[in-house]
């Protein structure tokens, strides 16, 4: 008996001093929402046009991988909910669930790290209980049930939050929890976060003293409301950069923040999500969605910045949760107009000349700046086709070949954690 309580115990042990060899101390995640190969790739070639440095993740340091996105129903194209809690919680669910798993129990990678002393971070263009975010965190049986998923927040005690703002409302009851967002804010506070509503006070305090932390600009925010109540959404994420260039820097500001906020002995892992570049796909708005992948590639600059000071210990991931809109490199034209003959062309940079998003345009204008790119989409919804995956750093080999999206947790970690 007593040589079985050693022998669990040594095996404890090890798992103990192999998760500690084998995880990485600095982890980043960067989740390009709706970000597909061809949307990369039209990035790329939008700034080879005009001359400019390539996205720092498709330098060949980089190793490279294709993640398969499929939910678990096989008949169905994923969502953020399925794809994101396949991401973060290594395990496939349906459509529409968040941090909920189709037999057996299942934790995020945050949670498992947040038990072994890291400091977690959760950052994004998009309210902060939107899908992406809320599978490291939540567990809800619609992604729409943002009340709980506020409760979810504070039951997580992760260190960092920061995004657009938070939604309220629930899906499958009539009785909400919250009557806005400045009660949920209040309650917010009232757990134990300390609330950040003003930038230029949060960039001189770098690092943040007090965690856990949520940063929301709300004069970003209030500047958000004033858009059309169609897009409520809207109210509670970053502008896209294309209308506010000013603010085309605070994701990478949030970035840095979390990153010099959360740095300890210990580690830390940091969810960083574009959010915004899928909702530019679903309008098929393909400049929108350049200058959102543009400032995605501002927030890894740092993260990268960190890695070469920190290189045998940090992980960068960069991918998507799926491909929105079928975008296409070239629609057999070569000009605006229709022909019988296949003159092939394709010409990223006049996507420079589009100054304003869907939200302060409209569909025939948006449309005549994609002809003239010659930038073509089969759809205003998500896609089937995988999605890339790049890395960096300690234990990058593990990412590159074809696998599924919900072999990253475990492959992060250097095991599975059930």
């Amino acid at each position: 008996m007593l040589k079985n309580i050693r022998a669990v115990l040594l095996l404890l042990l090890l798992f103990r001093h192999a998760f500690s060899l084998d995880t990485p101390q600095f982890i980043f995640l960067f989740i390009g929402d709706g970000m597909g190969l061809n949307q990369v790739f039209l990035t790329g070639k939008y700034l080879e046009s005009l001359k400019k440095d390539k996205l720092v993740f498709l330098d060949p340091s980089w190793k490279f991988g294709l993640l398969k996105t499929d939910c678990i129903e096989p008949a169905k194209i994923t969502d953020s909910g399925a794809g994101g809690t396949a991401i973060a919680c290594g395990c496939k669910t349906e459509y529409g669930l968040i941090g909920l798993p189709d037999t057996g129990a299942c934790e995020s990678i945050a949670f498992i790290l947040k038990k072994k002393k890291y400091r977690i971070g959760i950052i994004t263009t998009v309210p902060i209980n939107h899908a992406t975010p809320a599978c490291f965190y939540g567990h809800v049986k619609s992604r729409k049930n943002y009340d709980y998923l506020i409760n979810d927040m504070i039951v997580s005690k992760f260190d960092f939050f920061a995004g657009g703002g938070i939604l309220t409302g629930q899906a499958d009851t009539a009785k909400s929890l919250y009557k806005n967002f400045d009660q949920a804010l209040a309650v917010l506070k009232q757990a134990g976060f300390n609330l950040i509503l003003n930038i230029p006070r949060a960039h001189k305090q770098l690092p943040i003293p007090l965690l856990p932390v949520i940063v929301i600009d709300t004069l970003i925010r209030n500047r958000q409301v004033e858009i059309k109540a169609a897009y409520s959404d809207e109210h509670n994420s970053l502008p896209y950069v294309i209308d506010r260039p000013e603010y085309n820097s605070r994701l990478a500001l949030y970035t840095k923040s979390a990153l010099t906020s959360l740095e300890n002995d210990t580690g830390f892992f940091i969810m960083v999500e574009g959010g915004k570049i899928d909702w530019a796909c679903h309008d098929n708005d393909a400049a929108t969605a350049v200058a959102e992948i543009l400032a995605f590639n501002d927030a890894i600059k740092p993260a990268y910045d960190f890695y070469k000071s920190h290189p045998e210990n940090t992980l960068i991931l960069v991918t998507a949760d799926h491909e929105t809109g079928g975008l296409s490199l070239g629609r057999g034209y070569a000009d605006t107009s229709k022909s019988d003959v296949n003159n092939y062309g394709f010409f990223p940079g006049k996507l420079a000349l589009q100054k304003k998003s869907l939200l302060y345009s409209d569909t025939a204008t948006i449309g005549t700046f994609n002809r003239d790119a010659q930038a073509g989409w089969t759809t205003n919804e998500h896609t089937a086709m995988p999605v890339g995956i790049w890395s960096l750093g300690k234990r990058s080999e593990e990412f590159t070949g074809i696998f599924e999206n919900a072999a990253i947790r475990d492959r992060i970690l250097g095991g599975k954690h059930r």
